[in-house]
């Protein structure tokens, strides 16, 4: 759920369904129950008729709607309807509840759920995630309102790593990044690779003398969203944007700014990562791994999809390694929740409502995109039992480092996303286009975080958080 999907739309719906029929042909899980006789509704028993509202690019519209037909089919007293909005969400849902024609449930993004948590337009869901009709899941993908009651969950879990073209490390004698949290790279180890596999036209690297950072043939590293990755470079320096208990914004730590300014200088000091200025002439990280204008990619897991399919059908030589470190190897996850709307109809028709949430959260039900490389299970059996990690990494896109740098880092060494606790995400507007003139060069980390960040943080929250 995470940004763009757009792959291969029929043949991962025919997939899904056929996963599907597999997985209801072997007695399903959890909110798969076997349809009555004949596939119709059962005499004198209503037909609810429900409404799920979702985002996503082809492949995942084409996917969701086949997983509700399929839910049709199984279920024949609750029909769902699926709406997929192509354009801003949020503004058609504050049209639909301004009439009260909200849907049932859906996605949500994560940055609107503590205001309409407050405004008592999602439902509490703890006790259905308590209960044993829903798998337990990932801890790092669940979304708690201030009070610590479960408003939903990542129907996906997406972490952050380390993807690489091992033919290039090969040829600049450069060991693979470390595919084990435990042998994480230091950042300094890091920076080291990234200028050995750094080159201008005329083969120099940074520091050599004559180096032309202006003509760069082959950067070293590129991190695909330096607003995703900064909150993982945080972490792992011991700090973040704001405190675990949300009490305090941590941003202005001597740790934050070392860690905001480290990223800053892959570009200005370290000259391994195309600048703001240069990532015009960058392709996409596919391409731009395929044709060596990169060597390393820091990017979301989902990426693994299309980088997937350039290792299957061009021959990429694909990596995946873990993170760098500054003190402790972390990283972090994303994921907008899928919630159910607290409406007249969701409380009558609770039961019915809940049998969909759970069918939707279900791995099982979604595990051709999964298998795809753009989505990660959301449950923890899938990250401890050996016969469902096979499921679902035993594919030809899932290179053979997966296990280490993916499946146990996930479960090991996440640091939870604010977004899913925290209620002021709305603090990142402030946050974010500050950095700007950080990642642009104009200013140092010190000078953005304390004279530009900080004040205006006191100016709009005052005491309501301590400043460190």
């Amino acid at each position: 759920m995470v940004n763009t999907r757009k792959r291969a739309i029929a043949w991962i719906a025919m997939l899904l369904l056929l996963a599907i029929a597999a997985g209801c042909a072997n007695g399903g899980n959890k909110g798969g129950a076997a349809p009555s006789p004949g596939g119709s509704a059962k005499a004198n028993e209503e037909v609810v008729k429900l409404k799920f509202s979702f985002w996503g690019g082809p492949e995942e519209k084409a996917s969701m709607l086949a997983q509700l037909d399929q839910f049709n089919k199984l279920h024949p007293n609750i029909q769902v309807e699926g709406m997929h909005v192509a354009d801003d969400y949020m503004a058609k849902m504050n049209t639909m509840a301004s009439s009260n024609t909200l849907p049932d449930l859906g996605y949500f993004p994560s940055g609107a759920v503590a205001s309409w948590t407050q405004n008592g337009k999602l439902a509490d869901l703890t006790e259905l995630y308590e209960s044993d009709r829903i798998g337990k899941k990932l801890e790092s993908v669940i979304f708690r309102n201030s009070g610590g009651s479960i408003i939903g969950a990542g129907v996906a879990n997406e972490i952050l790593v380390l993807n690489y073209n091992k033919e290039m490390f090969d040829e600049a004698n450069v060991p693979y990044p470390p595919a084990s949290a435990d042998e994480a790279w230091t950042w300094e180890q890091f920076v080291d690779a990234a200028k050995k596999l750094t080159k201008d036209r005329a083969g120099k690297h940074p520091g050599e003398a004559g180096f032309d950072a202006n003509n760069v043939q082959t950067f070293g590293v590129n991190i695909q969203s330096l607003g995703q990755y900064y909150p993982a470079a945080l972490f792992s320096n011991g700090t973040g944007i704001v405190s675990e208990d949300a009490t305090a914004f941590t941003i202005g730590s001597d740790a934050s700014v070392e860690a905001l300014q480290s990223i800053a200088d892959l570009m200005y000091v370290d000259k391994v990562m195309p600048k703001p200025s240069q990532m015009s002439t960058i392709p996409a990280e596919d391409t731009a791994l395929l044709t060596k204008r990169i060597a390393m990619s820091i990017s979301g897991q989902w990426s693994l999809q299309t980088l997937g399919k350039a290792k299957n059908e061009k021959n990429l030589k694909l990596g995946i390694g873990v993170l760098p470190k500054f003190k402790t190897p972390l990283t972090t996850n994303f994921g907008e929740p899928v919630i159910i709307f607290d409406t007249d109809r969701t409380r009558k028709y609770k039961a019915q409502v809940e049998t969909v949430y759970a069918y939707i959260m279900n791995p099982e039900n979604s595990i051709s995109l999964i298998n795809s490389g753009l989505w990660m299970p959301n449950e923890e059996q899938w990250y401890t039992d050996e016969a469902l990690i096979k499921k679902w990494t035993d594919t030809p896109v899932h290179p053979p480092e997966y296990r280490k740098a993916v499946v146990d880092y996930a479960l090991n060494h996440t640091k939870q996303n604010p977004s899913y606790y925290w209620e002021d995400t709305e603090a990142l507007v402030i946050i974010n286009p500050e950095l700007d003139q950080l990642w642009q060069g104009k200013k140092t980390a010190a000078d953005v975080v304390r004279n530009d960040i900080l004040p205006k943080l006191k100016a709009k929250y005052g005491d309501k958080y301590r400043y460190e």
